[in-house]
């Protein structure tokens, strides 16, 4: 249930630790963690983790365009969403989403942390340079379906992203707890309609729940953290039956209150399956010793923990990232 960041560019020691003995269920690829200098050595590891993980793994990254863009030292500049939005041409955010999988299967990756489906509300958005569609619902809903489909067709899971939407934030999350006074009226009209759509036509493989402060849909949890968003809202409410996955749990929003341990435990118990989050050995065995500990308590039940590894298996089962063999030894478990 848990996607780490490594340090460096070889399968080292820590790195075959948490992949081996830590059974994390992916790795997420980072330029400021060095994880991918040239696109032989990136190939070269990927296919080493493949190799000492147990279980095939998640290699995601964010694979946007424009301002982030973490393999740009070998793919070279990609249109940004803006650009992409500003066509108002789907057929471009197709082509961009399948030359984003042709490109991030070649170098065996197999996860985008993309379509970006906020609704640009503030202009000003100092986490959203550039990243977004637009400022209309039905064309951020338009281009996303398209972008998607490009990853999907192409055989590398996508994730719409930042749920219940950043687009009005005047706060990076990456710094700071953004607050978003939205009434949940405000939000089934602007943010939440490409969720809505998009998951009601059955094609979204994740979901990423970012980390807002918005007392109208939780007086005292940020979104990525609350059941009230994550369970009644996204999982119920929306009908929402793929993975939910947590943005960065080290992040500002979240690390400058709440400790790893704390963030994880009270993720899952909001109902999120994948977490982000730890960098690197330490942290990792920090969160997972926390989650434990959660369990052993009774505040999370084991029940709740088959159902978010039986949609992470599902997932890497539909798209060809585990074979059948398996899925079938944990089901048989």
């Amino acid at each position: 249930m848990v996607i780490v960041e490594f340090y460096g560019s070889t399968l080292d020691s820590d790195l075959r630790q948490m992949i081996q003995q830590n059974h994390v269920s992916g790795v997420l690829i980072e330029n400021k963690n060095n994880n991918a200098q040239t696109r032989s050595q990136l190939v070269a590891l990927d296919q080493a983790m493949q190799n000492a993980a147990h279980v095939p793994l998640f290699i995601s990254t964010d694979y946007e365009g424009g301002v982030v863009n973490e393999l740009r030292q070998i793919t070279g500049e990609r249109p940004s969403d803006a650009q992409i939005g500003a066509s108002k041409d789907p057929q471009q955010a197709y082509k961009a989403g399948s030359g984003a999988a042709a490109d991030l299967r070649g170098l065996g990756l197999n996860v985008n942390f993309m379509p970006i489906v906020d609704v640009l509300v503030n202009a000003n958005n100092p986490g959203l340079p550039q990243r977004t569609f637009g400022s209309d619902s039905r064309l951020v809903t338009d281009m996303g379906r398209a972008y998607l489909k490009g990853l999907t067709d192409g055989g590398v899971v996508g994730c719409l992203k930042h749920f219940p939407g950043l687009g009005s934030a005047n706060l990076d999350p990456h710094l700071a707890l953004p607050r978003m006074d939205r009434s949940l009226e405000t939000l089934n009209a602007v943010d939440l309609v490409p969720y809505r759509t998009l998951i009601h036509e059955g094609n979204v493989p994740m979901v990423m729940v970012t980390h807002i402060e918005n007392p109208q849909l939780d007086p005292n949890l940020p979104t990525s953290l609350s059941p009230r968003v994550v369970t009644d809202l996204l999982r119920k409410n929306l009908n929402f039956q793929g993975v939910i996955i947590s943005d960065t749990l080290w992040m500002g929003g979240i690390s400058n209150t709440y400790n790893l341990s704390q963030a994880a435990v009270l993720t899952v118990k909001a109902g999120t399956d994948l977490l982000l989050g730890p960098r690197g050995l330490n942290e990792t065995q920090t969160m997972l010793y926390g989650l434990q500990q959660a369990v052993k308590t009774g505040q999370i039940s084991t029940s709740q923990i088959d159902a978010s590894v039986t949609r992470i298996l599902e997932l890497k089962l539909k798209y060809h990232i585990i074979g059948h063999d398996i899925a079938l030894q944990f089901a048989g478990s």
